[in-house]
């Protein structure tokens, strides 16, 4: 979780408690999800690692790259005509 002057600010900016506790809550499961990874991987170089903790690495470390690599979406032209 971020420092207490990080989550002020994030609940300034955003206005409303909901969205703060979800950034906190998204910032904390994405630390874990990478220390994890890099744990169960490092691990299974060294031979320690057990089966069901690398394939959990590897699919989190697969749908963390599918997150970053997706293709953009295109955008609603509805909506642009709307703005």
């Amino acid at each position: 979780a971020p420092c207490f002057a990080a989550i002020g600010a994030i609940r300034r900016e955003m206005n409303n408690w909901r969205w703060t506790t979800f950034a906190i809550v998204y910032q904390t499961v994405l630390a874990y999800a990478v220390s994890l990874i890099v744990y169960q991987l490092g691990m299974l170089f060294t031979g320690a690692g057990s089966v069901l903790g690398s394939v959990v690495a590897f699919v989190l470390l697969a749908v963390l790259l599918w997150l970053l690599f997706r293709p953009a979406s295109k955008p609603n032209p509805a909506r642009v005509e709307a703005s």
